[in-house]
């Protein structure tokens, strides 16, 4: 006997199958048992040798739809096959048969709309949904206007079972319908809890082997720059005669690949960071925007650049500051890089829920065929590391805020992006 339960239960509730698939299961069994049980009521409350009939006709519907699934898969007809055949032909039958809306069909209606929500999805789902009150609404309206239709109780006592068995038939199904799906809802939060702590091990043993390469490769990386820096020194004070142009310009190369090579490793160790719990705060970004610029003025004149910034007031987010702070030095460095003796312009102001910040230059702007791509990892408009923007791109969108980029070669570049306001997450002065 215990072999014969679990293989039923295997094969009909399995924690592996789909919650509809399961659902369908277990009412398809409550419709078998319900048919014989609504038969048997209706023939001891005289409701009729077709009432009878009818309901050793849905059990017998319910298990040949529940062979058929079990068999062919096709769940999704059987699915509509009951709602077709119960919801829309059977139910409205018994309704008219067993006391209209005096009696307790009309509660098997609500059972056939919750039915539906639970097995149907996506736009069909609203389709039948809508179909399925319409007909009942009607269906009801005939009852009043045409109570000749309806098939009454010869007394209160019919009235009294009909009532009590439909809302102990519904309830129990309904119940039972609930029952499965917090199961599984349960069941499924407790896998993806076991996984969160799995991935989130998994994602502070990354970061922290990303903080460790990133430290031992800094190391030898300054002293190979060092190196390379006291070589060109030491080159400097050789005579004309002796020096080789070709060394110099070897070294500098190097040294320009090194310096690339050291903001890849910091930039590495910054994505690894944005996963992890983020220092964040009520920011005020008028004064990251102003400090980020005082730090980068003199960086800017070595190319005869100036910077105007703009704000407006009340730009108050909640984010990391030292990350808003890397995507604004990003982004001026960046505009620097393509511009040469012009204004970069700065300006941020609010727009209801959100700051808005933009970014302009006049420079050379972007080649349009990398431009759809430029947030992606390792794609560079010019000998940057590729890194830039796309960190810019995944610090504020961990912000909740999106970025865009406009340019136009030969005419310059506009980067702009949104930060939502700070909804008073943290109390605590403004940075």
């Amino acid at each position: 006997m215990k072999n014969i339960k679990t293989r039923v239960y295997q094969k009909f509730l399995n924690p592996e199958l789909d919650f509809r698939v399961k659902l369908f299961n277990v009412l398809a069994v409550a419709g078998m048992l319900a048919g014989v049980i609504m038969g048997t009521i209706n023939a001891v409350n005289g409701g009729g040798i077709f009432n009878v009939v009818a309901g050793i006709g849905v059990a017998a519907l319910a298990f040949a739809l529940l062979l058929y699934s079990t068999i062919s898969g096709r769940y999704k007809f059987s699915y509509l096959m009951t709602i077709a055949v119960v919801f829309f032909f059977y139910f409205p039958t018994l309704f008219f048969r067993m006391g209209g809306y005096h009696g307790g069909k009309i509660s098997f209606f609500i059972f056939a709309v919750m039915y539906t929500a639970f097995m149907l999805e996506g736009k069909l789902v609203r389709v039948v949904i809508t179909l399925e009150l319409l007909f009942f609404t009607c269906v009801c309206i005939y009852a009043y206007l045409y109570p000749k239709s309806v098939t009454f109780f010869l007394d209160e006592r019919g009235y009294l079972i009909s009532n009590v068995s439909d809302m102990l038939f519904v309830s129990v199904a309904l119940s039972v319908i609930l029952v499965i799906y917090f199961r599984m809802y349960n069941q499924q939060q407790r896998k993806l809890d076991k996984q969160n702590a799995v991935l989130a091990k998994i994602n502070r043993a990354k970061t922290e082997f990303f903080a460790n390469t990133s430290h031992e490769m800094r190391t030898p990386l300054t002293v190979v720059s060092v190196n390379v820096q006291t070589a060109l020194r030491l080159m400097k004070r050789i005579n004309d005669d002796i020096k080789d142009p070709d060394m110099e310009k070897l070294l500098v190369n190097a040294q320009k690949e090194i310096m690339r090579l050291s903001r890849v490793v910091g930039g590495m160790l910054t994505l690894a960071s944005i996963s992890e719990d983020m220092e964040k705060r009520k920011i005020d970004m008028a004064v990251i925007l102003f400090s980020t610029a005082d730090t980068l003025l003199l960086l800017l004149s070595q190319r005869g650049n100036e910077l105007h910034v703009e704000t407006g007031k009340d730009l108050f987010v909640f984010g990391d500051a030292d990350l808003l702070t890397q995507v604004v030095a990003n982004l001026i460095q960046n505009a620097h890089a393509h511009t040469e003796n012009d204004v970069i312009q700065i300006h941020a102001a609010r727009d209801g829920g959100k700051i808005n910040v933009t970014i302009g230059d006049n420079g050379s702007g972007i080649p349009p065929e990398i431009l759809p791509r430029l947030f992606e990892r390792g794609v560079t408009g010019g000998r940057g590391t590729g890194y830039g923007l796309f960190l810019c791109k995944t610090v504020v969108e961990s912000h909740g805020g999106e970025i865009l980029i406009e340019s136009k070669q030969g005419k310059g570049t506009v980067v702009r992006f949104a930060l939502p306001v700070s909804e008073g997450q943290l109390e605590g002065d403004a940075v």
